[in-house]
Order: structure tokens, then C-alpha cells, then sequence
């Protein structure tokens, strides 16, 4: 079972000491969010960093580690500039890129770059097989609802096909669309008991649309507060049938992360048992 880490707010340089701390303490990827903008008031997020600026900084002091965004915004962006900077990354750091992917919710992340918010969904699954094109034939061009691209050349990201796309959701037609589009799946605030019946639903959907293969399902979970509740925290969601763990510190703290060493140790012992 993979076992990660969500670091917040991350924005200043200690987020590399953070990264460096969650790899050499044996977590197997770091993890940022992303807030482009919010609401001035009444609102439970605070504006983050450019995860993907951010996860460069932090490929650059890391060796070994997974980077990922639980989750980033990317249809907000222009396909050609998020493949671009995408496979930068991927390349910069050797194939350590997971693009955690999510249509989005805060209407003043729209509003304030110019997006149409009503249709994100679509917009979100047309930018992947924009990306996805770029990565295999950008020579053919692009013709679609939402987005237009001439044949080009793009720069390549390291990983063949490009990094996976893990999707997440909370809606029916989120998890429609993570079974359809995505490479796996991004769960938050979910119980054991309701991630199975959601990992079921997406088996289902995976299935009825004849896709096959692997999709594993990452949980973004709170850190536990003791050793034995790491290995009872890792039993649980594995039953569940996760794949992966994402320790997700809480919005607004900071500088307490990972976890003590012993909690480390029993989580991920626990999760290569």
C-alpha cells in the first residue's frame, strides 16, 4: 500500500525541508493543493501557491518521492500550457509527476481567470485527452467544444504516455467521469465503509465502459494520533479496498509534519505488511 503526504499551506521555502523529511522518513509521495483564488470573506480555504511551481522546487531536493496535487485545478489553464508544464516537470524530476485532478467548486476561481464555471466538468475531461493528444500526437492538431489546437511540436514529458491522472470527485457525475477519464481516483473525507461502496461504483463504471487495467484509489485521510491507530488507519482503508493513504495535515497548519517517528514507522510498516 502507498502511503503519502498532503503538506499545507506551503508557502514558503520550508516546504522542501517538509519533503525532505516525508522521503527520507520513508513516505512514498508528497502531496500540495490548490486554491487559485477565493471568496474575500466567509470562506474555509485560503489561496495557495502553484502547486506545480511549488512541486519543482521541491523535485529539486527530493530524489525518490512522488509529486502530486490532491487536488489541482488544470481546466482552468489552457491544455497546451498545462502539458507543457506538466511534462517539465515529469522530465525535471525523472517520472515523479501524479496530476491529481478535480473540476473544482469555488466559483471565484473561475470568475477571476475568465472561465466559464457551468461547464468545468466537461471542460476538465476535454483538457485531459487535450493533454493526453499532446503527448502522443501533437502533430495532429485538436478540434473540440471547448479547445483548439493547430499541429504542433511540444516538448515530451520522461514517463511514455505521460504521468497518470488521478481524479477526484464527490458527485455521481465526478465519479462518472474519474471512471471514464481517469488513471485512478482521489478520495477526501471519506469513510472505510463509504470508500468501498464508492471503490464498487467505480469498478462498476470502469467496467460498463470496457475500460480495464489498473486504477488505484488514494484516500486522503487524517494523520492518526498513535501508532496503533496508524495501523488500524492503514487495515481499515486497505480492507476498503484503497490502494494508497494520503496523510492530509489540516488546512492552516503547519511545521508539525509528518508525523512522529514512531507514527511513521507503524503506518508504513503496516502498509508493506
Amino acid at each position: 500500500m502507498h502511503i503519502g503526504v498532503r503538506i499545507t499551506p506551503a508557502t514558503d521555502p520550508s516546504v522542501a525541508d517538509l519533503a525532505r523529511r516525508a522521503e527520507d522518513a520513508g513516505f512514498d509521495s508528497v502531496w500540495l493543493s490548490e486554491r487559485v483564488a477565493t471568496p474575500l470573506e466567509n470562506h474555509p480555504y485560503a489561496p495557495s501557491v502553484d502547486p506545480w511551481i511549488a512541486l519543482s522546487y521541491v523535485a529539486a531536493l527530493t530524489t525518490r518521492v512522488k509529486l502530486g496535487t490532491c487536488v489541482s485545478q488544470i481546466a482552468i489553464r489552457h491544455p497546451v500550457i498545462m502539458a507543457r508544464q506538466l511534462a517539465t516537470l515529469d522530465r525535471l524530476s525523472g517520472g515523479r509527476v501524479i496530476v491529481g485532478a478535480g473540476a473544482g467548486w469555488v466559483h471565484e476561481e473561475f470568475t477571476s481567470t475568465g472561465v466559464d464555471y457551468d461547464t468545468r466538468g466537461g471542460r476538465l475531461a476535454e483538457a485531459i485527452h487535450v493533454i493526453r493528444h499532446l503527448w502522443s500526437e501533437p502533430e495532429k492538431g485538436w478540434d473540440s467544444k471547448h479547445f483548439q489546437v493547430p499541429p504542433i511540436k511540444i516538448v515530451q514529458p520522461a514517463t511514455p504516455g505521460g504521468p497518470p491522472f488521478f481524479l477526484g470527485a464527490s458527485n455521481s457525475r465526478g465519479l462518472r467521469r474519474a471512471a471514464l477519464y481517469g488513471d485512478g481516483f482521489i478520495s477526501v473525507g471519506l469513510t472505510p465503509d463509504k470508500l468501498a461502496d464508492t471503490a464498487q461504483r467505480l469498478r462498476e463504471r470502469r467496467a460498463a465502459a470496457g475500460r480495464r487495467g489498473d486504477f488505484p484509489i488514494f484516500c486522503q485521510v487524517d494523520p492518526p494520533a498513535s501508532p496503533e491507530s496508524g495501523r488500524e488507519l492503514v487495515r481499515e482503508f486497505r480492507n476498503a479496498g484503497a490502494n494508497g493513504l494520503i496523510l492530509a495535515e489540516p488546512m492552516g497548519k503547519s511545521h508539525g509534519f509528518p508525523p512522529d517517528d514512531a507514527i511513521t514507522r507503524a503506518v508504513i510498516d503496516e502498509a508493506q505488511a
